[in-house]
């Protein structure tokens, strides 16, 4: 049953491009608004679990990681209208490579020749996505973006690991929302075009709605409740999932074709970041108490 949950959760984040183009509001607005209508869902959440009063001091990390956040759904969303859906998914799951180059220089991890590897595959499938895309006419603008947001929910990443004393996950992760809604709200104000919400129409409305609620609000709790019976790896194989649903409904509902050089540039990325993953996850396993169970550090737990 945990798996199946697992699972209907990876499709709910892989449809996440398929509602963000469906709906006629700018990035902002969206990720925006997918912060606020979640909130009152997760804060209701956290209150029926009554959760321990937590010393501010401990928020601080949740409250980086959630500015990070909000401007990583803002890319992300960017990334969504500006280039295919199936692109912007690849290129912003290279994401546990970025972590890979960048825990060694700031956590001083060591790097094995397999993340060696993997890195290299990765960056070959970056370059076949990228030149796939600008032979069919898109602009830097969209990859670029995506790009941008797997870069700051690997620093999310990076920020969970540092992280000594934790607070529980659903403090943790309405923290990180409130702070990501505060951060947009003033570039929202500036912007101004928040009030063409009201011009939508029923589908659009009901589209935007199931964005905080269903893709964050339900998803997120989902998620966080299956980690407290589920191992990490585990955990991250079936996180791999969501880039193969977000490609399928862009094929299936958007139309879009893949060709063979996204084909291949999603295996080159894709597959190697998956091998690395799992065969990280197998050695932490060895080393450490094979009970323990995945926290907020489960890389895809922040990013979605």
């Amino acid at each position: 049953m945990n798996r199946i949950k697992l699972v209907l959760v990876m499709i709910i984040w892989g449809s996440l491009g398929v509602f963000t183009r469906s709906i006629p509001l700018s990035a902002l607005s969206l990720a925006f608004l997918r912060a606020l209508i979640a909130l009152p869902f997760l804060f209701g959440v956290m209150k029926m679990q009554k959760a321990d009063k937590v010393e501010w001091y401990l928020l601080k990390p949740y409250l980086i990681s959630g500015v990070l956040l909000g401007f990583g759904w803002l890319t992300l969303f960017y990334g969504f209208k500006h280039t295919s859906i199936s692109s912007a998914v690849i290129i912003y799951n290279m994401c546990p490579v970025y972590v890979m180059i960048a825990a060694p220089l700031l956590l001083k991890e060591t790097i094995s020749r397999i993340q060696i590897a993997v890195i290299f595959s990765s960056f070959l499938g970056l370059c076949l996505i990228v030149g796939h895309n600008l032979l069919e006419g898109y602009g830097y603008m969209g990859m670029a973006l995506s790009a941008v947001s797997g870069m700051l929910y690997a620093a999310i990443v990076l920020i969970n690991r540092s992280i000594t004393c934790r607070v529980d996950n659903q403090t943790a992760t309405f923290v990180q929302i409130f702070t990501a809604m505060i951060v947009l709200l003033p570039f929202v104000l500036i912007d101004g075009n928040i009030l063409t919400v009201v011009n939508l129409d029923a589908m659009a409305a009901i589209y935007t709605i199931l964005l905080g609620i269903l893709h964050t609000s339900v998803a997120y709790t989902i998620f966080f409740s299956l980690s407290a019976y589920m191992k990490s790896v585990e955990i991250v194989s079936y996180s791999y999932l969501e880039p193969l649903f977000g490609i399928l409904f862009s094929v299936i509902v958007v139309g879009e074709k893949l060709t063979i050089l996204q084909i291949i540039g999603g295996v080159f990325i894709l597959g190697s970041t998956y091998i690395g993953e799992m065969l990280k996850g197998r050695k932490i396993s060895k080393e450490k108490d094979p009970t323990q169970m995945v926290t907020t550090d489960a890389y895809r737990s922040s990013e979605k």
